[in-house]
């Protein structure tokens, strides 16, 4: 696991309870050497550039902050690993097809983001009824998102977060992944959108806090996120 403040400490968890089938851990990296104190039974290191070329993994978990997905996920497939990279995979469009570019050069490596609410039984079952048309054709969608609130003490956690030169955006690019991933598995992709973004709205953050989008199908299909 290369990162292990609040993801990769609650990745690490599963892993030392065997709750991840066919699958070791074995190395903890951070950039803060008191994080990594509580995995003397590792191999440890400070520098993901090290990590990687220790010969000690065949893949990595990558839980740092956003910006450094991209950088780190194209070093492990250059060398050769196997990479699952926490959501987003990028900040920036450019960086994401970097990356994306890098994992096709990598020789069959594998390579997934962390979209887990797709393995969610209900979510599952959502699915299976609208491929069977058990619902008939979807002609109108209306997608709310309350559940995943944060509160002030969530984005003064950590000094990179809420900041667009930390974290590069607000809840569209650190909540709204699962569900927009979940959106466009379920209904494709909308071919035109128009959102807004407000900034602060209820924390006093710089980046977005909420967001409303319209989007159109090409099948004529409206929704509202």
């Amino acid at each position: 696991i290369i990162g292990v403040g609040g993801m990769g400490t609650s990745h690490s968890r599963k892993f030392r309870a065997g709750e991840i089938q066919r699958a070791r851990l074995v190395a903890a990296c951070d950039v803060e050497p008191e994080r990594l104190e509580p995995f003397t039974d590792l191999k440890t290191f400070t520098n993901s550039r090290e990590l990687i070329r220790s010969g000690e993994v065949d893949a990595v978990l990558i839980a740092t902050p956003h910006y450094d997905h991209t950088t780190i996920g194209i070093d492990a497939f250059e060398n050769g690993l196997h990479v699952l990279v926490e959501k987003p995979i990028s900040v920036h469009k450019a960086d994401a097809q970097r990356l994306i570019d890098a994992w096709k050069r990598s020789d069959n490596r594998v390579f997934g983001a962390m979209f887990q609410l797709r393995t969610e039984p209900w979510y599952k079952k959502i699915k299976q009824l609208i491929e069977s048309g058990e619902l008939g054709k979807i002609v109108r969608i209306n997608w709310v998102v309350t559940a995943w609130y944060r509160t002030e003490a969530y984005y003064a956690s950590g000094g990179w977060r809420a900041t667009w030169k930390g974290e590069g955006g607000g809840v569209l690019l650190n909540q709204c992944p699962h569900n927009l991933d979940l959106f466009q598995w379920f209904f494709g992709m909308p071919n035109r959108c128009r959102a807004f973004c407000h900034f602060g709205k209820y924390h006093d953050i710089e980046v977005e806090d909420e967001v409303t989008a319209y989007f159109e199908f090409p099948d004529g299909a409206t929704a509202v996120f």
